[in-house]
């Protein structure tokens, strides 16, 4: 008898109690049941340990786990400790002010199981503090809007439309933010291996998916099926949409020349340190390309 794959839910929060039970909420009313939640507390100030505890009480016939850091680590090392043991076949990296929406995981999962990619990535609708919708083609997502699906659409993953990204340069920025993808753990658990998670106390996404492309390629889906909060805390980004261009307020693009000035640098240190577990499980000529690839594409 086949059976549906496990997804890991891995949360990570810090600070973020007044968002973080919706977040938990969104992912318990997925339409795809086969999951586990594993949320990572990064030593926040606030009350969100204790959201959590509350939440896996109050939820008993779930599979959750809280992991709590004793001192801030960073995202990436919040990550990395939620992987370590999650069980799921695929697992999906959840921001703790961001929501599901019912049908993220079933499209996501068909996707991947039409395909063979390290990870997929959706596009993505925007609200603000008080889940209020501003828009459902957010120009955060690279899609095309042509090929962005409407609301209404949502509830259909019998027909998910996705295209594979193809022929893009190394270190650059093709999908939409961190919530939006679902990864091979297969594929990402090369990451267990990284040992400067430092460098990427905020977003990571930027390492984790270029790497994860590099490694086995991704695909974007066309359906908007995660709402992305803007808010004044925001680390990708604090302003909503004013119209359809993109803007940065300074702090982000400082912070976004530094992770595009680093992601080169850093891959092929990591490729370099690690190169007896990438041979191992990529084999040399595997590894050769990747450092190419990082080098000159």
């Amino acid at each position: 008898m086949l059976k549906t794959p496990l997804v890991s839910f891995v949360v990570t929060s810090y600070n973020y109690g007044k968002f973080l039970e919706q977040t938990l909420e969104s992912i318990k009313n997925q339409t795809y049941k086969h999951f586990e939640i594993i949320v990572v507390d990064d030593c926040s100030e606030d009350n969100s340990a204790e959201i959590v505890e509350r939440f896996i009480q109050n939820n008993q016939n779930m599979r959750i786990t809280l992991i709590k850091h004793g001192k801030n680590l960073g995202q990436l090392a919040s990550m990395i400790d939620g992987l370590k043991i999650a069980q799921g076949v695929f697992v999906s990296f959840v921001d703790s002010d961001d929501l599901l929406l019912p049908e993220y995981a079933a499209a996501h999962v068909k996707v991947h199981l039409e395909t063979s990619a390290a990870f997929t990535s959706c596009s993505m609708l925007e609200i603000d503090e008080n889940n209020e919708l501003h828009t459902a083609y957010s120009i955060s997502s690279p899609q095309d809007k042509d090929d962005i699906k409407s609301l209404a659409e949502l509830s259909n993953t019998e027909n998910v439309e996705y295209k594979k990204v193809k022929g893009k340069r190394f270190g650059g920025w093709y999908w939409s933010p961190n919530s939006t993808a679902m990864h091979r753990k297969s594929s990402l658990e090369i990451i267990l291996n990284y040992k400067n998670a430092d460098k990427w106390k905020v977003c990571p996404d930027k390492f984790i998916f270029n790497l994860m492309h590099l490694i086995g390629g991704s695909i974007n889906i066309s359906s908007p099926l995660v709402a992305y909060r803007r808010h004044k805390n925001n680390a990708g980004g604090t302003d909503y949409v004013t119209g359809d261009k993109k803007y940065n307020n300074d702090e982000t693009t400082k912070r976004n020349i530094s992770n595009n000035i680093k992601i080169r640098p850093e891959t092929l240190k990591f490729l370099l340190d690690s190169r007896n577990n990438f041979i191992n499980k990529f084999g040399k000529r595997g590894f050769v390309k990747f450092i190419i690839k990082v080098l000159l594409f």
